[in-house]
């Protein structure tokens, strides 16, 4: 068994490949690493890749173009220790008997908690007070309130790993929780203890909307001005999956009237430009794409991928799949 890590970036090879993930990996497996002092890009890969029975790979991996492909002879798994696999392999993997596996669980349980930290700040207004105190400013107890979470409508678009845990978090807050999504069946929101209902019912009834499908060519600018429109007055609105989803321009323009207030991680471009009109608003809190950045969870995504590889050489079912058909449905980025 020999296993490739096309991964060059020497801090992602600390982040994830830490000293205890490598002698996992290598209690079971030859290891052998991209090399780091020359551009290792798809050509290279498909030079290099023909001696591999697995690879690993992370951000800023490169790609399995058709050459490196048609180059692996002998690879019958690829196991990705980050999220999204669209920038590694095209469909036409799934035309071979390669494996994809991702570490999309993990991260997706560091979202999961990011996006219920967000709703917490936006609904209690974290920012905006800790600025006034800056001021030197401070409250108003016998005027002011906060949105607040427990016992709010909250609205979930889109239904996968990070939703499904975003659920279980927020059991302890006594929320009704609402879900748009084109995938979910009606016995399965009854199972998830969520009432299925249609994306406009959502945002009008929502107290708190937060998005969790994935950027796709259907749900791109799927929240344009007329959804916007729809968001109730003091609503609040989170954003922790990927900014093309909204079009960012009506939503500009809709927090600009000031109806409601909106906490974002992600924007259609990255890094957000230090003039961009969203960080002149007073209702609008950014940040900037730390969805992902749970420590430990990040640091185990290396180990959650190299975890599936030992289930694939036992013939064991895998925790990271990624079949033809969830593919599909994948953020291109």
């Amino acid at each position: 068994m020999k296993t490739f890590i096309a991964v060059t970036n020497p801090d992602l090879r600390k982040l994830l490949f830490g000293s205890e993930t490598m002698a996992a990996l290598e209690a079971f497996s030859e290891v052998e690493w991209a090399d780091d002092r020359i551009p290792f890009n798809s050509e290279r890969l498909a030079e290099v890749i023909g001696e591999y029975d697995a690879c690993i790979t992370t951000w800023g991996s490169p790609k399995f173009t058709p050459e490196a492909i048609q180059a692996a002879k002998r690879l019958k798994f690829i196991g990705h220790a980050a999220g999204s696999v669209v920038a590694i392999v095209n469909s036409d993997i799934y035309d071979t008997e390669i494996v994809v596996t991702s570490a999309n669980k993990p991260l997706a349980y560091s979202t999961a908690e990011a996006a219920v930290t967000l709703m917490l700040s936006g609904a209690w207004r974290l920012n905006e007070f800790s600025s006034r105190i800056k001021a030197g400013g401070w409250s108003d107890n016998s005027k002011e309130t906060v949105l607040g979470l427990t016992g709010r409508t909250v609205g979930l678009i889109g239904l996968g790993e990070i939703s499904r845990r975003v659920m279980k978090l927020l059991q302890g807050f006594g929320v009704h929780i609402l879900l748009y999504s084109r995938y979910c069946t009606e016995s399965e929101a009854a199972s998830l203890g969520v009432e299925l209902c249609s994306l406009d019912e959502l945002l009008t009834r929502s107290h708190i909307v937060s998005l969790h499908n994935t950027w796709t060519p259907a749900t791109e600018g799927m929240i344009g001005s007329r959804e916007l429109k729809l968001i109730q007055p003091g609503a609040l609105l989170v954003n922790t999956a990927r900014g093309a989803i909204v079009d960012e321009a009506a939503l500009v323009e809709e927090l600009q009237v000031g109806r409601f207030s909106a906490v974002l991680d992600v924007y259609r471009y990255e890094p957000l430009p230090a003039d961009h009109p969203l960080l002149q608003l007073t209702n609008v809190s950014c940040m900037p794409h730390i969805g992902g950045f749970h420590g430990d969870l990040k640091q185990n995504l290396g180990r959650f991928v190299v975890e599936d590889l030992k289930r694939f050489i036992h013939g064991q079912e895998l925790e990271g799949r990624v079949t033809a058909d969830s593919y599909k449905r994948l953020t291109p980025h």
